[in-house]
């Protein structure tokens, strides 16, 4: 299975910079086709809409045909099945993670997309996206929900198992509450993994992408501390 996991990064959406250009290209790359078929999935952001139009634009630009699986498509299963089916990469957005995870979960796309990874469709994400392959992730839902102002462990669709921390470097809280939760959790291993960064799995191992240099990724786990090693 070849995955491709963004920190994050603006794309370029409200008059933003477009930050993460090298590693869509490797995305794109990844297929080893001249017109690959590029499928966004956007069910964890409230801006679906605006949100593909950006990303389109830029596949497009990379020599992609691209498609999108809305909430409007969930009403035709067979159609969405189609979609996924004829991807060459899946790209998953960000936004709320549970929600996400949930209606992956509740439709059967979860199977639909491990099945492509497992044909070879590069499954790619970023963010939220990206936390839905693995097993966990820390995530800012209770922040963003006024529950709390902790960043706390969610489920992910488990396709790897690893936790993933999007956003690493933003915030130092995000460092002291993975510290808490690898404390409960001493089984579980972080890949950590600033904006501009991606960590990418394929047939050879694991591969660091940058778009910026200063960019990082971290593989986390809890030994009498947090022990952060950085992945090259």
């Amino acid at each position: 299975m070849r995955l491709v996991l963004i920190g994050g990064g603006d794309i370029g959406r409200n008059n933003t910079k477009y930050e993460t250009k090298e590693i869509d290209e490797e995305i794109v790359r990844l297929t080893n086709k001249e017109k690959p078929n590029f499928l966004f999935i956007g069910l964890a952001s409230s801006f679906a809409d605006s949100y593909y139009k950006v990303i389109k634009d830029i596949y497009k630009n990379l020599g992609c045909e691209t498609n999108k699986i809305s909430n409007k498509t969930l009403t035709h299963m067979e159609v969405v099945e189609k979609k996924i089916n004829d991807a060459d990469i899946i790209y998953i957005g960000g936004g709320n993670t549970v929600k996400l995870v949930s209606t992956l979960k509740e439709t059967g796309m979860d199977e639909m997309i491990k099945k492509a990874g497992d044909k070879g469709c590069v499954l790619a994400g970023i963010s939220a996206g990206a936390i839905t392959y693995l097993k966990y992730g820390l995530s800012d839902i209770e922040i963003m929900e006024g529950v709390s102002n902790n960043y706390v462990k969610v489920d992910g669709l488990g396709f790897l198992d690893y936790m993933f921390v999007p956003h690493f470097s933003s915030d130092p809280k995000k460092k002291e509450d993975l510290e808490k939760v690898l404390k409960e959790n001493k089984n579980i291993k972080a890949l950590c993994v600033d904006n501009c960064c991606a960590v990418e799995f394929n047939d050879d191992g694991m591969k660091i992408i940058k778009s910026n240099k200063d960019a990082c990724a971290f593989k986390a786990y809890y030994d009498n501390e947090l022990k952060l090693n950085e992945l090259k």
